[in-house]
């Protein structure tokens, strides 16, 4: 009876043991963290729907932060926790490449834009796109909403454009700056605008809210390209996927369908 009691008691220690050790040991093959996107906000959409197609491939579900570049590169700076940066021009990728915040040799064009001049869909005008341009004329009473051009991609080639068509100085004191592109569109989307100038991707978007009066000339302002990289300090294997996914033919189809031309 000792013996049997000595050999219950051994055995209930060994099952101890073994259960500590399972407490202490890693689960193995823990799953993989989502990717941390920062995007200008004019990829809103597109990049959503990029980022459900690669979940469908088998990765977590991406997670996106759209802002105006400029916005997206101060939380950088600051230390956001960031895997990709996409940026709607080559000049804010440039600053995080002297800062030494992006691995340089993830970059790479991911699409490319156009700019255009739009109206609220039952407000629409008719304008000579080109130099000696009357645009506030045409806008009347009312406003151009543009985003903010003293640091944001769009409302810099914005103002670039109006600029090459001597539009710009005319336009003193009827500008609406705005935080970014997108909400240079929601202006003109509820009548607070005349007119504003965003990407014709934008516009798309927006549907039957608003319509497109005339397109600026690519000559008119430097091109409009969206390079994307990996931040230093990220994520360097779940980076490098989805930079990779963003040149893949599912990526590539959703960029042309939403609107954006091919990398330049």
């Amino acid at each position: 009876m000792k013996l049997m009691y000595r050999l219950v008691a051994a055995c209930l220690a060994l099952a101890v043991a073994a259960c500590g050790e399972a407490e202490q040991k890693p689960a193995a093959g823990a799953a993989p963290k989502p990717v941390v996107v920062a995007a200008a906000s004019s990829l809103t959409d597109v990049m959503e729907e990029i980022g459900a197609l690669y979940a469908a491939e088998g990765h977590p579900e991406p997670r996106f932060s759209f802002a105006a570049t400029s916005e997206l590169v101060r939380q950088i700076e600051q230390g956001a926790k960031v895997d990709v940066f996409v940026s709607a021009d080559t000049e804010w990728m440039d600053y995080l490449a002297g800062k030494k915040l992006i691995e340089l040799g993830s970059r790479r064009n991911v699409a490319s834009n156009t700019l255009v001049l739009i109206a609220p869909a039952e407000h629409g005008f008719d304008i000579t796109m080109g130099p000696g341009m009357d645009l506030r004329a045409a806008l009347g009473e009312g406003r151009i909403a543009i985003a903010n051009p003293d640091g944001v991609p769009a409302g810099k080639y914005a103002r670039d454009a109006l600029q090459a068509f001597g539009a710009w100085d005319a336009l003193e004191g009827v500008i609406a700056r705005t935080e970014n592109v997108r909400a240079a569109l929601r202006f003109v989307e509820v009548g607070e605008a005349a007119a504003g100038i965003v990407y014709e991707t934008d516009a798309i978007a927006a549907g039957d809210e608003v319509v497109i009066v005339g397109r600026f000339p690519s000559a008119s302002h430097a091109p409009i390209v969206y390079p994307a990289a990996q931040v230093i300090g990220g994520d360097a294997a779940e980076a490098g996927a989805f930079l990779d996914f963003l040149g893949s033919h599912p990526a590539r189809q959703a960029f042309t369908a939403a609107g954006f031309g091919s990398p330049q």
